[in-house]
């Protein structure tokens, strides 16, 4: 039985890579989880808001150093997997170049933002860039090679690594400095962990070493990569731009109570993420090879993404108030309503991120482009204006913006994906979406706490009683 269980997974791509990054980033995640309690209690709401910041700088100027090259070397991976060497090397080389633009972009938005930087916390964010781009660069050979498993091992160690340092740690010793300490060390841990898995496994293949990374081969390629590239720097104005407005005009407190939203909502984020990783390469193939399959395997993760995302964000505000007062304490009594708002929007971008997939794997970067261009149009003034009202308010601004953006979003994956995708179906699957959202930003909250447990029990019996009828379609 066990052994035609494991033959089931190795003969089924994306069923495998799947459960692998699930069980690898659901431990990471919960472990993470833990960690980010026990920082945000022993640094308390101002200091947590100013190390969320520093991560917030990290992300940001590592879109600038990634170049858009992230999904192209998957997808180059994945179609010929034995020159895996060859686009590793390449992806280093152009990463490089990525981290000294990011590095002058930091310098010029230091300058002119007047913004005064300690040497350590400058040391931090340029270092976080670096070791995220390596890292970035190690698991798209691996995501394309669909070898997967070395995430979960190498995530999951890392992170209960950084738990029991921050154990053993004395209470007194937890400041903004030593936390990014920690951060940086394990990172350097994990980077040289997964290169060292990479050559053992046999998972860069190719020219070992002697093709030549000519200049235009380069150009051609960073051209290949520029529609994804403008996607990465357009989502920064929905991604780590609104964090920089929350600061400015409310402070850094709500910064914290922002961000300890997003960290409750890690379970929701995780499957979204680890659903898109999985299923990218395989989807690049299926668009090459079969237009048919390719069709109905977006449509069932689709499916997938909205009926677990729904389940997951209606479990997450039923218990919005006492989850959070439980896990981070009074100090932080401010982040329930936000958390209800995330839940939702969590799964509205787990559309955006399916369409960016597709649109990815057909080779329509340009399409992908333009829809990058007019979901930050849209969403940005939004964003803006409604983090004027603290975190609650960024948080209700961001469901309002993409509820506007499905209104082309959804269209545009429909056309690509084509056959499997009807109107019908299209239409019922955001009929019950929105319903979902409605009831749960106006109706829970009127609920006493028995009615809501009564209510989560029966949402998770009609999902185990449905699971067979899901397994059913799924395989069709």
């Amino acid at each position: 039985m066990r052994e035609n269980w494991l033959h089931k997974l190795d003969s089924r791509p994306f069923l495998r890579n799947f459960s692998l990054l699930t069980v690898g980033n659901f431990g990471s995640r919960i472990i993470s989880m833990v960690i980010n309690i026990i920082v945000a209690r022993f640094l308390a709401p101002e200091r947590y808001g100013e190390y969320s910041l520093v991560l917030t700088y990290i992300s940001m100027f590592y879109f600038v150093a990634s170049l858009g090259l992230s999904q192209l070397v998957t997808r180059s991976v994945a179609r010929e997997q034995d020159h895996s060497a060859f686009y590793f090397r390449l992806s280093l080389v152009l990463r490089g170049g990525g981290f000294i633009v990011s590095a002058v972009a930091f310098a010029l938005y230091a300058f002119f933002t007047h913004q005064e930087f300690s040497s350590f916390v400058i040391f931090s964010i340029l270092g976080g860039v670096f070791l995220e781009s390596l890292w970035d660069a190690e698991q798209n050979v691996a995501f394309g090679m669909q070898r997967m498993e070395w995430n979960t091992v190498i995530g999951i160690s890392a992170t209960l690594l950084n738990l029991v340092i921050y154990l053993l740690m004395p209470r007194s010793w937890f400041t903004v400095e030593s936390v990014l300490a920690v951060y940086l060390g394990v990172y350097v841990l994990k980077t040289v962990a997964y290169y060292v898995c990479l050559k053992h496994f046999s998972l860069l293949r190719g020219d070992g070493g002697q093709k030549h990374i000519s200049f235009q081969e380069s150009q051609d390629y960073l051209k290949q990569a520029m529609p994804f590239y403008l996607m990465y720097l357009l989502s920064l104005f929905t991604g780590q731009f609104p964090i920089l407005f929350l600061e400015h005009n409310t402070g850094v407190v709500e910064v914290a109570y922002f961000n300890t939203a997003n960290k409750l909502l890690l379970p929701i984020t995780l499957f979204m993420q680890t659903a898109f990783s999985a299923f990218f390469p395989n989807q690049s193939i299926l668009f090459a090879r079969d237009r048919a399959a390719f069709s109905m395997q977006t449509r069932k993760v689709l499916a997938l993404v909205c009926g677990l995302g729904v389940y997951m964000a209606i479990s997450a505000s039923l218990f919005k108030g006492e989850l959070v007062a439980l896990l981070y304490g009074a100090d932080y009594a401010n982040t329930a309503n936000v958390l209800a708002y995330q839940c939702w929007y969590t799964v509205l971008y787990g559309i955006f991120c399916l369409n960016g997939n597709t649109l990815g794997a057909a080779d329509a970067q340009g399409k992908l482009a333009v829809c990058s261009v007019i979901y930050a149009l849209v969403s940005t003034p939004i964003l803006y204006f409604s983090s004027r009202r603290g975190a609650e308010g960024l948080a209700a601004g961001f469901v309002l913006a993409s509820i506007l953006n499905l209104l082309y979003i959804f269209p545009v994956l429909k056309k690509t994906v084509g056959g499997a995708m009807t109107w019908k179906f299209s239409g019922l699957l955001l009929a019950v979406v929105f319903a979902s959202i409605a009831f749960s930003l106006f109706a829970i909250d009127a609920l006493s706490l028995p009615w809501r447990i009564a209510l989560f029990f029966a949402l998770s019996m009609g999902i185990f009683a449905g699971r067979k009828t899901f397994v059913k379609v799924w395989k069709e």
